[in-house]
């Protein structure tokens, strides 16, 4: 073994150590098998010895070696003394197992950002289409109301079988403010003018959301009064400015030329929606999926007494067609999309959480062409492509 001398202080690496009493002496051997090993002689004198080696060594009180090889390994003690022997290959194997689980936390990390995108792009992208075949025979905020009020107690009640706290009271008032804007507003009205707007359309407009939180985020950092706000880059403007060269390209087309002035609610929804996702970063929300539960939850009441006080009322018993897509709009739209953004929103960057709005409108458009039987005009196609150009420039301008 070649044994290299550490200072003394050494042996304060010696942690979890075996401590082995000498009599004067007395021997302690061990058979290396290649490991790493450090000695420390805590007290009196010992003279350690290797099979084949060239030189021995004498340890005194305070000194400390270390060293690998392979062969037999005698320590004599020449007065009464005392070593400590940390087996380098048992904190080798624990350094390794600890490597290990990193590695495998953050590879459960990765799986969970890429279940979550797959969540965001196919289940939210197809929830447009959902929304139309349960407006059949279902009004709009009775419709979202019972969606997200279902949801939310499915989720709360899970979450609380498995232990989590209530929130707080202050906790339900932050979810209500995020719940109104996120939901109430941000995809009730989408709700609303999809009863005159196609499911590919109404995707389009929602994708600018990331454009209205850029430009809210920066508004918002430039207001603070805070030293060094950011400014908006070059990029980003050119991002905004094609972004919304595709929402009007959208307008002049002719696709939202409704035959109901409530189609234009939707232009309202992404900035909802935007500045929902903007206040949902610093309010102090329940922990976890308890405040995708608590948002759920308020936002749906809310939209039941909106449904109350607008006099929704069911015209003849809703169709399956209709109970399935608002069963699929509970289950994967509400539970499993919400989660997933609120997870991507707290664990990566916003242009990755965001980055379901220029895939959205591609899914949105494809499935209501080949399963609910809607046209997509050119300008349609045209403007989900410069709004999803748009986006995705300003997301590499501000990363």
């Amino acid at each position: 073994m070649k044994l290299t001398s550490l200072v003394p202080a050494a042996q304060a690496r010696v942690r979890g150590a075996s401590h082995i009493e000498l009599g004067k002496g007395g021997l302690w051997t061990r058979r290396l098998r290649g490991g790493p090993l450090v000695l420390s002689c805590t007290a009196g004198a010992v003279w350690v010895t290797r099979e084949g080696a060239p030189d021995d060594v004498v340890l005194e009180a305070g000194a400390s070696y270390g060293g690998e090889g392979r062969g037999l390994l005698v320590v004599e003690a020449l007065e009464p003394a005392q070593i400590a022997v940390a087996d380098g290959a048992e904190r080798t194997a624990r350094a390794a197992l600890e490597r290990a689980r990193a590695a495998l936390e953050k590879a459960r990390a990765s799986w969970l950002v890429l279940l979550s995108l797959a969540a965001l792009y196919l289940v939210w992208g197809s929830t447009y289409l959902a929304v139309s075949v349960a407006l059949e025979t279902l009004p709009p905020f009775l419709l979202a109301g019972v969606r997200f009020t279902t949801a939310g107690a499915l989720l709360y009640g899970v979450l609380r079988l498995r232990g989590a706290p209530r929130p707080t009271l202050r906790q339900w008032g932050a979810a209500a403010r995020v719940g109104v804007l996120l939901l109430a507003a941000g995809n009730g009205l989408v709700v609303v003018a999809q009863q005159w707007v196609s499911s590919g359309v109404a995707a389009v407009v929602v994708s600018t959301m990331p454009l209205w939180l850029a430009l809210f985020t920066t508004v918002r950092a430039a207001r603070g009064g805070a030293l060094g706000a950011p400014e908006v880059s070059r990029g980003e403007w050119v991002g905004l400015l094609v972004g919304f060269a595709g929402a009007a390209l959208l307008h002049l087309g002719g696709a939202l030329h409704a035959e109901h002035a409530g189609a234009l609610l939707i232009v309202l929804a992404p900035v909802a929606w935007a500045l929902g996702s903007l206040y949902s970063r610093t309010t102090p929300l329940p922990e976890g999926p308890m405040a995708v539960a608590a948002e759920m939850l308020a936002g749906g009441a809310v939209m039941l007494g909106i449904s109350a006080v607008a006099g929704e009322r069911l015209a003849a018993a809703p169709s399956s067609r209709s109970l399935l897509a608002l069963a699929y709009l509970v289950v994967f739209g509400s539970i499993v999309g919400l989660s997933a953004y609120t997870y991507l929103l707290r664990n990566t960057r916003p242009a990755i959480a965001t980055s379901y709005a220029y895939v959205n409108p591609i899914i949105a458009i494809a499935l209501g062409v080949l399963l609910g039987g809607e046209r997509a005009s050119a300008a349609t196609w045209v403007a989900a492509a410069v709004i999803g150009a748009g986006v995705l420039i300003v997301s590499k301008a501000r990363h």
